[in-house]
């Protein structure tokens, strides 16, 4: 029997929500999660077998609120097809057992894949929304405590983009002059806008003891020698 219930675990046939309970308050101390979990999370699937098509998960919370997932599937032997999981921080909960994800898309900021299902993402697409000022982005977090345990999150012949919203920002300036020996040569150099290849002492001068540190005003009351130039 394959059931959805909302706010992150009520719902459910009355034979198996007690132990459901349990099994979703232990997920609730493993992951961290507060008393809040709950109110602003999406829907749960629990019975075996169950299978999605076309069908867009999503949790409108916003980046601001934290942990909202979209979904949290413990569904044993459950398929995906060509559905959508849209949220910010811990999008889609696998929490356990085995399931098969084809032809989806995931949005995200943080750990928007995680749990400790045996779970495979094929031909998907992994949108990498942008996080809050001082947070990084991490796609995944797998959650096994016992190493004999068979799970994982594999993910193949999938994309990860940035979604609308991560515009990249180039801070990144790389820059090569002169250089010799072996594999000096820059014919091969990988093809990035941040790196650039300086055949100017103008621009070259910029990044010596002299002009990048100021090191003619402090470097000689150490008594260390320096070259102040190119």
């Amino acid at each position: 029997m394959s059931s959805i219930n909302g706010g992150g675990g009520g719902g459910g046939d009355d034979d198996n929500g007690g132990a459901k309970m349990k099994v979703e308050e232990w997920w609730q101390q493993q992951w961290g999660f507060g008393e809040g979990f709950g109110k602003k999370n999406g829907k749960g699937i629990d019975g075996v077998g169950f299978i999605a098509r076309g069908i867009t998960f999503r949790n409108t919370a916003g980046p601001q609120n934290g942990q909202a997932v979209a979904l949290r599937s413990a569904s044993d032997l459950s398929v995906f097809y060509a559905c959508g999981f849209e949220g910010y921080q811990d999008t889609l909960f696998v929490l356990a057992q085995r399931q098969f994800f084809k032809s989806c898309y995931i949005y995200g900021t943080i750990d928007f894949i995680f749990g400790n299902a045996a779970v495979v993402f094929q031909n998907c697409i992994i949108y990498v929304r942008k996080p809050l000022v001082g947070q990084d982005n991490v796609i995944t977090a797998q959650g096994r405590g016992d190493p004999f345990q068979n799970t994982g999150i594999s993910i193949q012949d999938s994309r990860v983009m940035a979604a609308p919203d991560l515009r990249p920002v180039n801070t990144v300036y790389y820059g090569e002059y002169m250089n010799f020996g072996p594999a000096s040569s820059t014919r091969n150099r990988v093809n990035w806008p941040g790196y650039h290849v300086i055949t100017s002492t103008n621009i070259a001068s910029q990044f010596t003891v002299t002009n990048l540190i100021d090191g003619r005003g402090w470097l000689p009351a150490t008594g260390v020698p320096f070259i102040a130039g190119l």
